[in-house]
């Protein structure tokens, strides 16, 4: 078994145990995706790279332009981001975080998962409203059970 196959199959296996599903397929592009909130998200194998790496990565907001404010509010975002990079990319802000697969575990791949996928839905309709950009995906706004 060639070292992208090993690593492609392993991180398979993470994500299915972390997912909870029995088999996870990837798109026409190899990525694993996966949606949170207003989030597009997906799961990359770099095996171009040498080592061959793992990326998580997050649409938050597309449709903007990259001025001067936003380009400030990104980088105050980045300072306060723990584990993260936030950056802007031909339209559309993006989050993202790259771990190596030597020793990679379905604890570290899950804390990827979620640090990506939570800043980019936490930031997407904000960074959306302020800078006149959407979404990936619309806003789910809970029904209220008793209307007054």
């Amino acid at each position: 078994m060639s070292h992208e196959l090993w690593v492609r199959s392993h991180v398979e296996r993470l994500l299915q145990d972390e997912w909870e599903v029995c088999r996870v397929d990837p798109d026409p592009d190899g990525n694993y995706p996966f949606r949170r909130g207003t989030a597009s998200c997906w799961v990359s194998v770099l095996c171009d790279e040498s080592p061959p790496m793992i990326r998580v990565v997050a649409c938050a907001a597309t449709g903007l332009r990259a001025t001067a404010a936003l380009l400030r509010e990104l980088n105050e975002i980045q300072l306060r981001a723990l584990s993260a990079s936030v950056c802007w990319h031909d339209g559309n802000v993006v989050v993202f975080q790259t771990v190596s697969p030597v020793g990679l575990t379905r604890s570290v791949l899950a804390q990827a998962l979620d640090a990506v996928s939570a800043v980019a839905d936490d930031i997407g309709l904000l960074l959306a409203g302020m800078f006149g950009g959407t979404t990936p995906f619309p806003a789910d706004v809970p029904r209220d059970e008793e209307v007054p």
